[in-house]
């Protein structure tokens, strides 16, 4: 293979002796004479010449190009000058003469992209359908990628919106190098994206100036007074930092001057390098104090926008916020009434409290609930419950049921039980006398084992209820 650029774009098949015999054949000059076989070979140059374009990134094609660079094996496809004929009448591509400004960036559009186009499907390429084309063409697929592709890298280095959508073009053209490599083709992109509004091209001391509409327009905007004073500004400082840097250098250089000529003994030629070191370091200061000044005063331009985007938020928030205010009907006159009105309502609840109070004071008189009951008596009874002198279990009538308890304590005849008394010795002396009146042998008397069976003992008991009962009777 002859091709002098890189392999990106050929297609796998392109190793295939067969398979690109048959491509690399000419059309037939029918087309209806074989419709499939016509169109897979257009499809596939069509779309390789494309590829080929995205690869090299370029946008220009001529037919001696594509030829040599299709070139395989010594043998050269037949059928290019057909295909970019084709490519031509359905608008994939446009003679490159077409898209050129006619006088100047500033005045073309219209006759360039709404005029000329009519001509580009009714161009001469068909008007002889055997002649080679003859010139540039211009892929119009690609002419749209590349201009997105701009687009993009250009709002990738914006930083401030207010400053840096102005560009120069020599500067924006360094910055997308690795996008189009030739120069006619950046101007065909520069060109397409004036077309869609989306650039603006325009001079500033015989220098070109690029303006990029922000993501937020749909197209750009003049250029005006003040961004062109921010780009001088911008185009200062650099100029200014590249001063410096040779400046630095210079100081540096004259200081191995001055070090060498020493040692060689050359005491005139070390002061003459010396001088220059100082002059050097002089400029050099003075040029970095200027550079720190419009610094400042870029950082201030640049901050500047957020001060106005500060601004407009305030502006924005005091007007939604008076708007809150007003749709819910809030003033100070307002509050203050309705603070009024929660203080009646409060003074209006303390006076039916006290209202209540005192009615149930008056009930509380009017019925007495504590009728036949001595105050003064449930009084100095309270006193006495407070310093403990009376018993809190105070006696009381006794009831029917207390006089029923105390009955059952009397035997039949009314006198009480007869109970032990308390022991007055300690338990140690009980002790001690009961293993004494063990030891002497007498038993404790028990009452005897009732004889007889469990019914002749029940009948005595049941006769010994009867008896009982007939005699209390």
């Amino acid at each position: 293979m002859d091709t002098t650029t890189g392999t990106e774009h050929l297609p796998d098949c392109w190793e295939d002796d067969e398979r690109m015999g048959y491509l690399f054949s000419g059309f037939r000059e029918n087309r209806q004479v074989n419709p499939r076989d016509w169109d897979n070979k257009m499809k596939f140059w069509s779309e390789l010449i494309l590829k080929y374009g995205k690869t090299q990134k370029t946008l220009l094609f001529s037919l001696e190009d594509l030829t040599q660079k299709f070139r395989r094996k010594g043998v050269v496809p037949q059928s290019i000058g057909a295909v970019m004929r084709e490519m031509n009448r359905n608008g994939q591509m446009v003679r490159a003469d077409d898209l050129e400004a006619s006088t100047t960036w500033l005045s073309w559009g219209v006759n360039t992209f709404v005029r000329k186009p009519v001509r580009w499907t009714m161009a001469s390429l068909f008007q002889q359908t055997n002649e080679p084309p003859v010139g540039n063409f211009v892929a119009v697929e690609l002419l749209k990628e590349f201009g997105e592709a701009f687009l993009k890298r250009h709002h990738e280095n914006v930083h401030c919106t207010s400053t840096d959508h102005v560009v120069d073009y020599s500067t924006f053209k360094q910055e997308c190098v690795d996008l189009c490599q030739d120069d006619a083709s950046f101007d065909l992109v520069l060109l397409h994206l004036q077309r869609t509004k989306q650039v603006l091209v325009t001079t500033d001391d015989n220098t070109k100036v690029l303006k990029f509409a922000s993501k937020s327009q749909k197209a750009v905007s003049p250029v005006t007074s003040v961004e062109l004073g921010t780009l001088r500004l911008k185009k200062t400082i650099l100029s200014m930092q590249l001063t410096i840097e040779r400046l630095s250098r210079v100081v540096e250089q004259e200081d191995k001057e001055t070090r060498q000529q020493l040692r060689k003994g050359k005491k005139t030629s070390a002061k003459n390098a010396l001088r220059r070191k100082k002059l050097a370091q002089k400029r050099l200061a003075s040029d970095e104090s200027t550079l720190d000044a419009l610094q400042q005063l870029q950082e201030r331009l640049e901050s500047a926008e957020s001060d106005k985007m500060v601004l407009e938020a305030y502006r924005s928030g005091s007007k939604a916020l008076k708007k809150t205010f007003d749709d819910n009907g809030l003033s100070p006159e307002t509050v203050d009434d309705a603070v009024s009105d929660v203080q009646e309502v409060m003074e209006m609840c303390n006076e039916i409290d006290d209202t209540m109070v005192r009615g149930n004071k008056s009930i509380d008189d009017t019925v007495s609930f504590g009728a036949d009951i001595d105050l003064e008596l449930l009084e100095s009874e309270l006193e006495s419950l407070i310093s403990g002198d009376l018993d809190v279990s105070v006696t009381t009538t006794p009831s029917k049921s207390t006089e029923q308890s105390k009955s059952t304590a009397k035997d039949t005849s009314g006198s009480m039980l007869d109970l032990p008394e308390v022991p007055s010795a300690s338990p140690a002396e009980l002790d001690t006398s009961f293993k004494e009146d063990n030891t002497s042998g007498s038993m404790l008397d028990l009452p005897e084992v009732p004889s007889g069976s469990p019914a002749e003992l029940d009948t005595s008991c049941q006769g010994d209820s009867i008896r009982k009962s007939m005699l209390a009777s």
